[in-house]
C-alpha cells in the first residue's frame, strides 16, 4: 500500500515552532483559490509569525492531482515569500548586533550551536544545515538609499571616446611587493593601487604579523622598513575576504616559531583548507578549525620554523598558495626545494619577476624550484604591471564607441595580458605600445569573436576575461557576424545566456541572433568583471538596469566616475565649489532682557 501521503501528513505535524496554526491553513486555502503568491507587504511581522505551522490536511498530492499540483505550488511560492521575508529580519536584527561590521564570537557560538541543536530535522547531511547557516551569517540587508534607488541606469552618450587615464595597479602584483617589503623590512612604494578592499585589509594582516605599511588617498601604498617579521607570535590576524591575503600571510609565517589564530569575513568560511590541513605538517605546521567540521575560517596554526630541505607539494593544493609558498620560500631559516604540482601555478611567472627584481637568483629544472639564499634588495619603487581585466575594458570602448584610449603605465607579460591583446585585435582594434604606455584606437574591420582557442585557454587559465568575451560575442551578433558559443559548464552558460538576454541576444539553433525584446528588471552581477561587461552592453541596449553597482569597489573603484564622465573620463569626482561671493547665512539671535520673552515660533513643516 503507498502511504507516501500519510508520511507527508504525520511530517506536517511537526512544527517548528508553535503558534496559531489555523491562521497559517486559512491564508494558505485564500491563496490556492487565486493560484497567485500574495504580494509581499513591509511590515506585518505578528501575523507573519502565525503561517510557519504545517497543518495534517495542508497538502494532498493524491487526489485530483491538476488542480492538488497548483494549490502545491502556490503554497510553495508563497512560503518562499515568508522564508525571505524571515530571512531579510534576521539579517536586519543581526545587523545591529555588530560592532565595527564584525559579530562577538561569543554571540556568533551561540547562534551556530542553537542553529545546530535545531536544524537535525533539516537534512541527514549535517554539512547542508551548517553551509546554511554560513549562507544566512553573509547575507547583508541593503541600505535605505539602495532600497529606494532600486537599480543603476546605463545609458552612455554615441559621442567617440577619448580616454587618457593612468591605468590602475595589478592589486595581486602590488600585494606581492610589498609582502616581500614588510617581510625583508625595507622602504619602497607602489603607485596607483586601487584601495579595494583586499588590498587594504592585506595591508592591515602584514602589519599585524611586524610590516610597517601604510596607505594614501592617491592610492600610494609604502613600506616604512623596521625589522621584519615577528618571530614567536602568539596574536589573532583578520585576513579579510580575500583568499589570496590567506596564501601570504600563512607561508610568510610558517617559515618560523609562531602561535596564530586566523579570522576572516564571511566569504573565507566557505573556503576548503583541507587540502592545507592535511599537507602543513610536512613543513612543521598544525592546522586546526575553530569550527568543528568546518573546512574554512577561523583556523589555528601553530609553527615549528622547521622547514626541511625538500618537500613535493601536492597536486590539490590551491595554486594560488602554491605561488606565495614560492615567494614567502626566499625569507625561511633553510634553503628548501620546492616540487610544482603537475599543473602549474598561473602567478609563478609573477612571483618569479617579484624575487628575481629583489636581486634574489632561482634555480628552476622542470618543476623543481629553488630559492638561494642571499641578500634581498626591495627596489624604492618597483614596476607593478597594470590591471589586466580592467585594462581590457577600458581599451575595448573604441570598439563600442569609436575613439580612442590610452593607458598610462606598464603593460604586463603575464598570459593575462598576452590574452588581452589576441582579444582586442580579434575584434578589430588597433593596438600599439610605446612608452609606459598602451593605446588602442579605431576600428580596422567588423567585430569578430573570440577565436576558438582563445576561449579555450580563457575558460581554462583566466577566467576573469570571460565577461568581456561574452560582450564582444554579442557586438558581433549585432553586426551581423555568424557567433556559436563555446561549451561551457551548466553554471556558466546559465550566467552567460542570461547576460546576453540583457544584451538583446539570444542562442536559436546553436547560432546568436539579436532580438528587439528587452528582458524587464535589473541585473545583478556576480562579480566586478561582469559588471564592466554590462556597462559595454549598454552601448548595445541603452538603458540596462544594474542593481549592484557597488561590485565595482573591490576592482576599480573609479570606474563609474569615469564611464560617467564620458567621452572625456575623469576619476575623480568633481567638488562643487561655492561662489566667492557667497555670504554667510545670518545669525538668528534671541532676545532677552529688557527685550522680554519673545513668543514661541510657529511649528515648521520640516520633520526631523
Amino acid at each position: 500500500m503507498d502511504n507516501r501521503g500519510e508520511d507527508r501528513k504525520d511530517f506536517a505535524r511537526r512544527s517548528f515552532r508553535k503558534n496559531d496554526g489555523e491562521r497559517g491553513e486559512g491564508r494558505r486555502q485564500e491563496h490556492s483559490e487565486n493560484f497567485r503568491p500574495r504580494r509581499f507587504e513591509r511590515g506585518d511581522d505578528e501575523r507573519r509569525e502565525g503561517r510557519r505551522d504545517f497543518k495534517k490536511d495542508g497538502y494532498r498530492m493524491r487526489s485530483d492531482r491538476g488542480v492538488s499540483r497548483g494549490r502545491e505550488l502556490g503554497a510553495l511560492m508563497d512560503l518562499d515569500n515568508d522564508i525571505l521575508h524571515l530571512v531579510m529580519r534576521r539579517a536586519q536584527m543581526l545587523a545591529r548586533l555588530r560592532r565595527g561590521g564584525r559579530l562577538a564570537p561569543e554571540t556568533e557560538k551561540t547562534l551556530r550551536t542553537a542553529w545546530e541543536s535545531k536544524a537535525a530535522r533539516l537534512a541527514r547531511d549535517n554539512r547542508l544545515s551548517r553551509d546554511l547557516f554560513v549562507l544566512l551569517q553573509t547575507i547583508e540587508p541593503l541600505t535605505r538609499m539602495e532600497e529606494e534607488q532600486g537599480f543603476y541606469n546605463l545609458a552612455p552618450n554615441g559621442e567617440a571616446v577619448d580616454i587618457q587615464i593612468p591605468a590602475p595597479s595589478d592589486t595581486v602584483a602590488a600585494r606581492c611587493w610589498l609582502a616581500v617589503a614588510a617581510a625583508a623590512g625595507q622602504v619602497t612604494r607602489v603607485s596607483r593601487v586601487p584601495l579595494t578592499d583586499a588590498v587594504v585589509s592585506g595591508v592591515k594582516a602584514l602589519n599585524q604579523i611586524g610590516g610597517q605599511l601604510w596607505w594614501e588617498e592617491n592610492g600610494d601604498v609604502q613600506s616604512r622598513g623596521g625589522n621584519g617579521l615577528a618571530r614567536n607570535m602568539d596574536k589573532v590576524v583578520h585576513i579579510g575576504d580575500d583568499a589570496f591575503n590567506l596564501w601570504l600571510v600563512v607561508a610568510l609565517c610558517l617559515g618560523m616559531p609562531a602561535r596564530l589564530k586566523l579570522t576572516g569575513d564571511s566569504s573565507l568560511r566557505f573556503l576548503d583548507l583541507a587540502p592545507l590541513r592535511h599537507f602543513l605538517p610536512q613543513l612543521g605546521v598544525r592546522l586546526t578549525n575553530v569550527i568543528p567540521s568546518q573546512d574554512g575560517l577561523p583556523v589555528r596554526m601553530e609553527c615549528s620554523g622547521l622547514i626541511p630541505r625538500q618537500i613535493r607539494l601536492a597536486d590539490d593544493l590551491p595554486e594560488d598558495f602554491v605561488a606565495a609558498l614560492v615567494l614567502a620560500s626566499a625569507f625561511w631559516d633553510t634553503s628548501c626545494r620546492l616540487t610544482l604540482p603537475e599543473h602549474e601555478p598561473r602567478l609563478l611567472p609573477l612571483v618569479l619577476d617579484v624575487l628575481s627584481g629583489c636581486g634574489m637568483k632561482v634555480e628552476k629544472n622542470g618543476r623543481d624550484i629553488l630559492v638561494e639564499r642571499g641578500d634581498l634588495s626591495v627596489p624604492a619603487e618597483p614596476v607593478v604591471p597594470m590591471d589586466a581585466s580592467v585594462a581590457s575594458v577600458v581599451l575595448m570602448f573604441p570598439g563600442f564607441n569609436g575613439g580612442r584610449a590610452v593607458l598610462e603605465g606598464v603593460w604586463g607579460k603575464s598570459e593575462a595580458a598576452s590574452l588581452v591583446e589576441k582579444i582586442l585585435r580579434g575584434a578589430g582594434l588597433n593596438v600599439k605600445y610605446g612608452a609606459n604606455r598602451v593605446e588602442c584606437s579605431g576600428k580596422e574591420r567588423e567585430t569578430s569573436a573570440p577565436a576558438p582557442e582563445v576561449m579555450r585557454d580563457v575558460l581554462d587559465r583566466c577566467p576573469e576575461l570571460l565577461p568581456l568575451c561574452v560582450v564582444i560575442m554579442a557586438a558581433a551578433a549585432h553586426e551581423g557576424a555568424k557567433v556559436s558559443l563555446p561549451e561551457l559548464s551548466e553554471d556558466d552558460r546559465h550566467l552567460v545566456t542570461a547576460f546576453l538576454s540583457r544584451c538583446g541576444v539570444e542562442e536559436k539553433d546553436g547560432v546568436l541572433v539579436p532580438v528587439e525584446e528587452t528582458v524587464p528588471g535589473s541585473w545583478v552581477a556576480p562579480s566586478a568583471q561582469w559588471a564592466m561587461a554590462y556597462a559595454l552592453g549598454a552601448f548595445l541596449k541603452p538603458n540596462l538596469h544594474l542593481s549592484n553597482p557597488g561590485v565595482m569597489t573591490g576592482l576599480f573603484p573609479a570606474f563609474w566616475n569615469m564611464y560617467n564622465t564620458l567621452p572625456h573620463p575623469e576619476l575623480k569626482r568633481k567638488v562643487e565649489q561655492e561662489p566667492e561671493d557667497a555670504k554667510p547665512a545670518r545669525r538668528r539671535v534671541i532676545a532677552h532682557g529688557v527685550y522680554g520673552e519673545l513668543p514661541p515660533e510657529t511649528a515648521s513643516g520640516d520633520d526631523f
